[in-house]
């Protein structure tokens, strides 16, 4: 039917939004589980990259910790370019052929940094989870344990909200509560199926 691409800036709300739209009925292209099979399949490109230069982030069994890694890569920019060029490649390819597949079904995926990896071409339409600042940084500490500072830097890896809601064809609001969103996401899920039988009928 369509596929579209959910994104927005760290802690906005996206992964609620994204599990909201599954239970609804949509498929949903789970990267960060696709990562995980990576780091796990020791004979993966990405897993002997990523052991090669991130020795830190090994532990003594040869298992990649996640939470080392982001500490790594997060702290210094070089460092999270350097995976980046690692992991994005083969997730993209996966990506644009999972984007083909979109028959008579809602297809939607998570891409974080959609416009800053120029990815929107591959979709139908962008979703843009959007929150205030202060909420995002708050929402970040709490759920992540991070101090402000770190939750301040990590936003800063991402392209200005107003840049992405110009580019968006939706946009969710999310600087009130989760029972809010969740609304909201139901809305979404309508305008959606709307949109996908509309493409159908081009």
């Amino acid at each position: 039917m369509a596929s579209f691409a959910i994104t927005g800036n760290f802690a906005s709300g996206k992964s609620v939004v994204i599990a909201g739209l599954k239970n609804k009925g949509a498929v949903v292209f789970d990267a960060d589980k696709i990562v995980h099979r990576y780091y796990r399949n020791r004979d993966s490109t990405v897993y002997k990259k990523v052991i090669r230069f991130f020795p830190e982030a090994v532990k003594k069994n040869g298992v990649i910790c996640r939470k080392k890694l982001g500490g790594l890569v997060f702290s210094d920019v070089k460092k999270l370019l350097k995976l980046e060029g690692i992991v994005h490649p083969p997730i993209i390819k996966e990506l644009k052929a999972w984007c083909g597949k979109a028959d008579n079904k809602i297809f939607v995926a998570e891409v974080p940094l959609l416009f800053e990896k120029k990815l929107s071409s591959i979709f139908d339409a962008v979703i843009v989870v959007v929150a205030k600042k202060e909420i995002t940084v708050s929402r970040a500490m709490s759920k992540y344990n991070m101090s402000r500072p770190k939750a301040v830097k990590r936003l800063s890896f991402y392209l200005p909200v107003k840049a992405k809601i110009k580019k968006a064809d939706f946009v969710i609001y999310n600087s009130s509560n989760l029972q809010d969103l969740k609304i909201k996401t139901g809305v979404l899920w309508n305008k959606l199926k709307t949109y996908g039988k509309n493409k159908k009928k081009r």
